[in-house]
């Protein structure tokens, strides 16, 4: 028996309720993201249009399935979309480098529109996965959107630190290295793309390494996978 594809209405619903839930929420930088939302109607507005848009790309997939998939594209999407902003707070990028780095990112613009822009979409981005991660999670209940697509997400983080380390490198043996640690963490990040869509095919692996990281006490990195050949990634 297949159950019911989930309606835009209810996607949105779903959405504004967890927004709700975000600003009692314990969890500080959760609770910031939802104030930063709705601290005034035109942040709202923007969030609500874009969001909108996402959720309406899920609902018009008319097999619940589909929406599943379609809802774990989205996620590594914002995953990827926030990244910039989460690695300036996170390094504490002050003074020339951040002025350096953004303006690599953003080479027709200045300074000022940049981070403007940036602070700007990542709240929105860091509250629509918020959103999309309890749709997948307490919705569809979709166990992807807990271990994998967390463990996917801080293996973004570290290849997204390194990617940018090498962007201007200092002379050394140090520069190097992280430079040929790139391709490795890349296809990494493959490996578990391709395991976040395909769920079915690597339920035996991913339950393996969650064993290994209990018996080892390894809640970080996991060793690379070797999987075969890919599909619907």
């Amino acid at each position: 028996m297949h159950r019911s594809a989930i309606s835009h209405s209810r996607l949105m619903r779903e959405s504004t309720d967890r927004i709700e839930v975000a600003l009692r929420s314990d969890d500080d930088r959760e609770q910031l993201v939802a104030h930063r939302i709705l601290e005034n109607t035109k942040t709202w507005q923007l969030w609500e249009n874009e969001h909108s848009s996402l959720m309406r790309q899920v609902a018009d997939y008319g097999v619940l399935r589909t929406q599943t998939a379609a809802l774990k594209h989205t996620a590594l999407r914002l995953i990827h979309g926030k990244a910039l902003f989460e690695y300036l707070r996170r390094r504490e990028v002050r003074g020339v480098e951040r002025t350096r780095l953004l303006g690599y990112f953003y080479p027709t613009r200045g300074y000022q529109y940049a981070i403007i822009a940036e602070h700007g979409g990542y709240v929105r981005k860091a509250c629509s996965y918020l959103c999309a991660s309890h749709v997948g999670t307490g919705v569809v209940h979709d166990p992807v959107f807990l271990d994998p697509m967390q463990h996917y997400e801080n293996l973004y983080a570290e290849y997204f630190d390194l990617y940018c380390s090498t962007l201007f490198p200092k002379e050394g043996l140090e520069s190097a290295s992280e430079r040929s640690l790139l391709p490795l963490l890349k296809h990494q990040l493959h490996e578990w793309r391709w395991i976040i869509l395909n769920p079915r095919q690597s339920v035996a692996r991913v339950n393996h390494e969650r064993e290994i990281r209990l018996v080892t006490g390894e809640t970080q990195r996991l060793p690379r996978l070797k999987i075969g050949a890919k599909d619907g990634g």
